[in-house]
């Protein structure tokens, strides 16, 4: 057997021919316990209660918060309003832009907040059961 230091300097096909020139016998039965344990994972991971009802529910939310930010955005033409020759009054209507786009975010998530308030009740209610 060799020591660990010996090991640790080999490359992979050195310690691959090493490996081959020992004479190390596997224990009875070995395999018959690793298919034990493959399968009583694929058990246990099976019977994992599947947490797909939340995840609804977050696509439910998200898809309202979108469906509020398009609805609340105003329609009209998709054509420019105006180019500027001013810089200052480009960075202006950039920032009455944001502006406005953060107002729309805050709405939805207020309204997203709202969304996931009443789904939680039926979730919290069937849990009570």
């Amino acid at each position: 057997m060799k020591q660990i230091e010996e090991l640790e300097k080999m490359d992979w096909q050195q310690l691959e021919t090493a490996a081959m020139e020992e004479k190390i016998s596997v224990p009875e039965g070995l395999e018959k316990r690793i298919r034990e344990n493959l399968t009583a994972q694929t058990v246990a991971t099976a019977q994992r209660p599947r947490r797909t009802g939340r995840r609804l529910i977050w696509a439910a939310v998200a898809a309202a918060a979108a469906l509020a930010a398009v609805l609340a955005l105003p329609h009209g033409s998709s054509e420019p309003e105006d180019t500027f020759d001013d810089p200052y009054l480009a960075y202006a209507q950039v920032e009455k832009t944001f502006q406005l786009i953060s107002e729309k975010m805050s709405d939805g998530l207020k309204h997203a907040s709202d969304a996931q308030a009443l789904a939680e009740k039926p979730i919290k209610i069937l849990k009570q059961q």
